[in-house]
């Protein structure tokens, strides 16, 4: 009996020691009740909490986080033969931040500025900083044609839309035009259609055409050529100086002497040494001299007497009487203490245009293809005219026919005659002009 009780005793103590070491059982967790609401201490008392939980309620407008600001990259020669021309382009954008204390459609907006040096390989290089690096939305600015082109394919490859204010390649906004080029500023030939026939009507018969040898060059060149020789007249020589001539000597020493006028294209510092040298060679007075950009504002005080009687088909003059050019004047004149250029004027128009769009597609630039279809109906009371775009993205805008004469002590390019609405394809319809073969295949082929 004391056996079995000592055998019971042993496996009660075993029983016991094995409960003692079980682990704990895992209880049920009990739900946490949710934080309470602060409470003003003015405010009744909520009401009880239904059993059934509502759904969460919608954050609203202001709860929203802030869009982030959208990055526009500039890119303008900052150095090089165009340097003066390319910081007013990008001057002309910040005074239009400026005004609009840096936001666009509701958001901030953050320039990133590159120098492409007027160099392709350049242009393209900074090209991909600012889309790859910087992550810009789009790309304003660019003066050569050269880079335009340059870099067009890589535009239109990264969906990045270029809107160029001041080069003027013809085939961007033709032969290659795409959704993602879109030119504020006019093709090479857009100014130049007009001036062939002007000139023909003022009696002149035979033409020596020049321009910088490259595509702007060219196709200003073949755009005067065309219309002139259209109309009736001859182009007796060609004359391609390199951009960037230190001396225009060897080139303007071999103008025929029997030519009626002479059509020429330079802008920037070769501008002023073209027009200073035409005048040291004694041409001035003999040989008129018609052409572009060889009396824009930024040089034509320089260039003084020199440049009185010249003639330029343009998209600006200071002369314009129009209050929003008056205005525009007056505040870039103020901000950055110099004239407006013709490149200041076409990037300001840019940014309105910018702006246009983004309204419509309340600044979510996002939306690429609302951002792209906005600007196709964009339409501005620019400074100088009224603009839009045709359906190859190029502008349609008045052009002015000027003449350099001195007013007071100050030289101007007073208004001539003003063709209102000019498209890049003047006359002909955009199919009949596309069968007409480009500017560049024609360099050499104009004189007779």
């Amino acid at each position: 009996m004391l056996g079995r009780l000592s055998f019971l005793s042993s496996v009660l103590v075993l029983v016991a020691l094995l409960v003692a070491c079980a682990p704990a059982a895992t209880p049920t967790p009990t739900p946490a009740a949710p934080p309470k609401a602060a409470v003003s201490p003015t405010a009744a008392a909520p009401a009880p909490a239904p059993t059934t939980a509502a759904p969460a309620a919608k954050p609203t407008e202001a709860a929203k986080p802030a869009a982030a600001p959208i990055k526009i990259g500039i890119l303008t020669p900052l150095t090089g033969v165009y340097a003066a021309l390319g910081s007013d382009i990008r001057d002309a954008f910040i005074l239009y931040l400026e005004q609009k204390s840096n936001t666009l459609a509701g958001r901030k907006v953050e320039l990133v500025v590159e120098d492409d040096e007027v160099k392709p390989d350049v242009g393209l290089t900074k090209a991909r900083k600012m889309v790859e690096r910087d992550n810009v939305k789009l790309i304003v600015g660019v003066v050569s044609s050269a880079v335009a082109a340059g870099i067009a394919d890589y535009i239109n490859a990264q969906k990045i839309p270029l809107i160029l204010t001041n080069a003027s390649d013809d085939p961007l906004t033709q032969q290659k035009s795409s959704p993602y080029v879109w030119r504020i500023a006019n093709s090479s030939s857009q100014t130049a259609h007009p001036l062939g026939e002007w000139a023909y009507k003022k009696g002149y018969r035979k033409a020596v055409i020049m321009g910088a040898d490259y595509p702007a060059g060219w196709q200003l060149a073949g755009g005067f050529a065309r219309t002139f020789t259209q109309a009736g007249g001859q182009v007796i020589q060609e004359i391609y100086p390199p951009l960037g001539s230190p001396d225009f000597a060897p080139y303007i020493t071999t103008i025929k002497r029997d030519a009626d006028v002479v059509h020429s294209f330079s802008a920037g510092a070769d501008g002023l040494r073209f027009v200073t040298q035409y005048t040291e060679f004694g041409l001035k007075g003999k040989i008129p001299l018609i052409g572009r950009s060889m009396t824009d504002e930024d040089i034509l005080q320089k260039e003084g007497d020199a440049a009185l009687g010249i003639v330029v088909s343009a998209t600006y003059t200071a002369a314009i009487d129009r209050p929003q050019m008056k205005s525009f004047i007056s505040a870039f004149e103020k901000r950055f203490n110099k004239p407006v250029t013709p490149s200041a004027e076409m990037t300001y128009t840019g940014a309105m245009v910018l702006d246009a769009a983004l309204e419509a597609v309340k600044g979510n630039i996002e939306d690429m293809d609302g951002f792209l279809k906005a600007l196709v109906k964009v339409e501005a009371e620019a400074p100088s005219s009224k603009v839009k775009f045709d359906q190859y993205h190029n502008v349609v805008r008045d052009i002015y026919i000027n003449e350099v004469k001195k007013v007071g002590t100050t030289y101007v390019n007073t208004i001539l005659e003003t063709i209102p609405q000019v498209s890049q394809f003047w006359k002909w319809t955009p199919d009949e002009y596309m069968k007409l073969p480009i500017y560049a295949e024609m360099k050499g082929k104009w004189a007779k």
